[in-house]
């Protein structure tokens, strides 16, 4: 179940490593201090306990479409149960690999086994895990709290309509955590393609790539009949939001002492 490997992913960053003080390459990506890396930690743990103890309520605070949610449905839903599943599913890989990107390949392979600088590898990886700790917990409580029916869900249990789903699953329709989490990890991708040199030349593909990806799985989310597009929206503004404020504070425009010394309130700030 996504919401399981989501999870996972988040209790796996509950505790990333410090990182030493390093020059050039990664020299402008903020050492990490221990009451930041706790304050990381629990948040990841908060977000957890939310997904896990905090049911969405039984009958949906709010229904229906806004704005333009209906025409967009009309144009972009899938009009099959197999055109639905497909989306889904397609919508998972593009989550679930815009998170392992940054961690795996560029935090892991780039930094750590290519240039050998797992110091710098921890900080990113303490960068990565701070943005998706702040926006799982974001979404989960958002959620739960709102109580959206999603789409798929109007009229369930009704003669001529399927069963109605857990609560849990129907009524969190807002705001769309596979988008939120998508613009999360896009956007982080941009700030270390675009302030460090991982991949000389090609770094400057990998941020219109990312939200790329990142755009299609909110709207496979919408062909999916999973979200509304004022969901899809609101999370992919959320998740940017997230890596975007993360990316500022922990990594600067220019290598050197100077630009850690600019963020260092902000860092302070979180640990509190």
């Amino acid at each position: 179940m996504i919401r399981s490997r989501r999870a996972a992913l988040l209790f796996a960053l509950l505790l990333p490593g410090l990182a030493s003080a390093a020059s050039d390459f990664g020299s402008n990506v903020h050492t990490v201090s221990a009451g930041e890396v706790a304050g990381i930690g629990a948040t990841g743990a908060v977000a957890l306990l939310v997904e896990s103890f905090w049911h969405a309520p039984g009958s949906a605070r709010w229904s229906g479409p806004i704005l333009f949610d209906g025409p967009v449905r009309d144009a972009l839903g899938a009009k099959s149960d197999g055109g639905r599943t497909a989306a889904a599913r397609a919508s998972d890989v593009g989550e679930l690999g815009l998170i392992a990107y940054p961690l795996i390949v560029d935090a892991g392979l780039a930094t750590w086994i290519s240039k050998g600088r797992g110091d710098v590898a921890r900080r990113l990886l303490a960068v990565d895990a701070e943005a998706f700790a702040i926006n799982g917990l974001l979404t989960s409580i958002v959620q739960r709290a709102v109580g959206r029916e999603r789409p798929f869900a109007q009229g369930c249990g009704t003669a001529g309509r399927p069963a109605c789903t857990s609560p849990d699953d129907r009524n969190t329709s807002f705001f769309s955590g596979h988008t939120s989490f998508a613009f999360t990890s896009a956007t982080l991708l941009c700030f270390q393609h675009g302030r460090l040199n991982l991949y000389g030349a090609a770094d400057g593909v990998v941020c219109p790539a990312a939200l790329a990806v990142a755009s299609l799985t909110g709207l496979l989310r919408i062909g999916a009949d999973r979200h509304w597009a004022t969901d899809v929206l609101t999370g992919a503004a959320l998740g940017a939001a997230a890596g975007t404020v993360v990316s500022i504070t922990h990594i600067s425009s220019e290598n050197g002492r100077a630009g850690q010394a600019a963020s260092s309130g902000a860092s302070i700030a979180f640990a509190f």
